[in-house]
């Protein structure tokens, strides 16, 4: 994309957040009105599905060469670990080069690699396959900052909301098609079919932003990565209603994601019958954010954090739901739930963020806010098969469930994080 396709940057480097700032294009009301957000959306819609396929492939393909929840956890940490190491790089790379250019890029190095590894699949090590899910989490660690912090470029303040709910919900249903595509494929075909979807969909997604235009800086800071990487945490430290969010959800991720997603399949097999089951529970966790994005794309809480924290409580039902576990049925309402808490409180609090923020730190601001929230995620996927070997699997479930319940609402006595700060007010650096 050249540069003369970019949209002129505003004067104004602080967004208002009562609606009246319009990127090029004007403030019209319906999303279908703003095709170039349209297009960001297919291109986040399509990185969805080969995101869900890639892990579900490599943790069915670690079961059938006869591995376990270590090996499993080891493969999904490594994603993690990727994510804590580079997401504040990619933050820095989304605030000094045009994000259309990182999403870009991001899209086909994971699409080369999945591609690559497909074809060596049979032949790696499973002490290899962390890695590989590794490099894939250095990928998503450069598009996650770049493609929320170009939606408030595309979109008037007013519908951030609105814009935010449509991607989450592309994302999501594509989550649910790729997770029940990634259990089809593996189980009919194998999981070197299963890895060349998945890249084949993450090249269609850098094809989707090619011609979205890009307002972002279109040369290099001459600022150290350290430098700028410490002007986005001071502006987060001046708001320590931010701070008291992103520790909630670490703990929340920590406790609560790392024990239930790295024991579901093994209670799946041992419990419910095997991998359809564990692809059918997956897959409601992504398809009960459907109707909280719905919920969100419409309703404005005078408390939105208030709301959010209170929900995010019940995310405590995934681990708690396979301790005993509870019946198949059970279990697919208590991820159904999980998904929709989770969705709820995401869309307020990405659509806080874009209002609090300048754009000139929105894309640091946005790494840092992934980096917390996978700071101990590797932690807990490592630890979750030497918690199973020294208390038990249901012992193991049970503490993460009641560390996931306390963490939400705890965060709440802190001043701000019942309305999200002042996320309707003009945002300051």
């Amino acid at each position: 994309m050249s540069d003369d396709t970019a949209p002129p940057e505003r004067s104004d480097p602080v967004r208002a957040g009562d609606g009246t700032d319009s990127p090029p294009g004007g403030d019209r009301g319906r999303l279908r009105d703003h095709p170039q957000f349209l297009r960001l959306w297919a291109s986040q819609a399509s990185g969805a599905v080969g995101d869900q396929m890639m892990p579900v492939a490599l943790s069915l393909h670690i079961l059938h060469r006869g591995g376990g929840a270590g090996d499993v956890g080891l493969v999904l940490a490594g994603r993690a670990v990727s994510l804590v190491v580079c997401l504040l790089v990619g933050g820095v790379i989304a605030d000094r080069v045009r994000r259309t250019r990182v999403l870009i890029g991001a899209d086909c190095f994971r699409s080369g690699l999945l591609l690559t590894t497909a074809l060596l699949l049979p032949g790696l090590p499973l002490g290899l396959l962390p890695l590989v899910t590794a490099l894939v989490g250095a990928g998503e660690a450069l598009s996650r900052p770049a493609s929320r912090s170009l939606v408030p470029s595309l979109l008037p303040g007013r519908m951030l909301e609105r814009g935010n709910a449509l991607v989450s919900a592309a994302q999501r249903g594509s989550a649910v098609i790729g997770t029940m595509a990634g259990v089809a494929v593996v189980s009919a075909i194998g999981a070197r079919s299963a890895l060349l979807a998945a890249g084949a969909v993450f090249a269609l997604g850098a094809l989707a932003v090619l011609r979205v235009p890009d307002g972002g800086p279109a040369v290099a800071s001459g600022t150290s990565v350290l430098a700028e990487a410490a002007t986005g945490l001071r502006a987060v430290r001046r708001r320590p209603w931010v701070m008291a969010v992103m520790a909630a959800v670490c703990l929340q991720l920590f406790a609560g994601t790392a024990t239930a997603l790295t024991l579901l399949p093994v209670v799946a097999r041992r419990e419910f019958g095997g991998d359809l089951a564990y692809g059918a529970v997956l897959a409601t966790l992504a398809f009960g954010a459907l109707p909280a994005i719905v919920l969100a794309g419409r309703w404005r809480p005078k408390a939105p954090g208030l709301v959010s924290m209170l929900a995010l409580s019940g995310y405590a039902l995934l681990p708690l739901s396979l301790a005993r576990p509870f019946p198949l049925p059970v279990v697919i309402v208590c991820f159904l739930l999980g998904g929709f808490v989770v969705e709820l409180y995401f869309i307020y609090w990405v659509s806080a963020l874009q209002r609090s923020f300048p754009d000139e730190v929105l894309g640091k601001v946005f790494a840092l806010d992934q980096l917390s929230a996978y700071a101990l995620l590797p932690v807990g996927y490592a630890l979750v098969g030497p918690a199973v070997g020294l208390a038990g699997q249901t012992a193991t479930l049970v503490v993460g469930g009641v560390l996931v319940a306390a963490s939400a609402p705890l965060c709440l006595a802190v001043p701000g994080v019942a309305r999200f700060g002042n996320a309707g007010a003009s945002a300051a650096g």
